[in-house]
């Protein structure tokens, strides 16, 4: 549910990052990954967990339909108060498309910004992914954003969700050094997207794996690009409403 909100200045920003799995420590991993950034305190940022009713983790396109179930009724009273939205699941979530057809204020699902923004930084990227499951449902996301040609392959690390955390950090950090290995050697990637938003703070292990092989990558944080492409969006929409008064 919706943390309790901090009092904002008459000029910041209102963002509200959705997590809609019930996992309040996926919500925290998703913010933390904002805090260090120059215009996180330009901007206020609540964070909404969903209900206990929806799943704990979200592993296919049947948790994909619960998990949106279960957070569009709380949500919906809820849009008057923000700017814009960032709906952190890396996914087509159908939670995004559930939202703009009640605001027309910027929604953003973090799978396609970072998308889009790993195809500024490099030719080819790369996914990191989850489970397996991941990898058809996300190749045919991609099939839908036509960018078919810029994807190098989707890797699965074959560490769910809910076990980012609790695996431990060597077996989190073998998992995606090989996979990362994989996608950049074998595949030809110079970026790589973490695709998971409990994925987030991890840059430097993918970094790591890319020195030992001796290579340049970059690699984007969905959740970090996802809010600063909605920052984008809100700051665009302001000043054309500044115009219109």
């Amino acid at each position: 549910m919706l943390a309790s909100p901090s009092s904002p200045s008459n000029t910041q920003t209102r963002v509200l990052l959705i997590n809609p799995n019930s996992s309040f420590s996926m919500t925290s991993t998703a913010i933390k990954a904002l805090i260090g950034l120059e215009n996180f305190s330009s901007s206020q940022v609540d964070q909404f967990t969903a209900s206990s009713t929806a799943p704990s983790e979200i592993t296919s396109f049947t948790t994909e339909v619960i998990s949106a179930a279960a957070c569009i009724h709380n949500l919906i009273p809820l849009l008057e108060q923000y700017d814009g939205f960032l709906v952190a699941c890396f996914s087509e979530h159908p939670l995004v498309e559930m939202l703009r057809e009640h605001t027309n204020k910027p929604v953003v699902g973090i799978m396609e910004a970072s998308l889009v923004h790993a195809t500024f930084l490099g030719l080819r990227f790369g996914i990191l992914t989850t489970n397996r499951e991941w990898e058809p449902l996300l190749a045919k996301s991609i099939h839908h954003l036509a960018l078919d040609h810029r994807c190098g392959g989707i890797k699965a690390t074959n560490i769910s969700p809910a076990s980012l955390e609790d695996a431990g950090q060597d077996i989190v950090n073998a998992a995606m050094s090989g996979a990362v290995k994989e996608l950049v050697e074998q595949n030809g990637c110079d970026v790589i997207v973490l695709g998971c938003a409990g994925m987030s703070g991890l840059e430097s292990t993918v970094q790591q794996a890319v020195m030992c092989i001796g290579s340049k990558v970059a690699v984007v944080d969905a959740v970090v690009a996802g809010y600063e492409i909605l920052l984008g969006l809100v700051a665009v929409q302001k000043r054309g409403q500044r115009q219109i008064l």
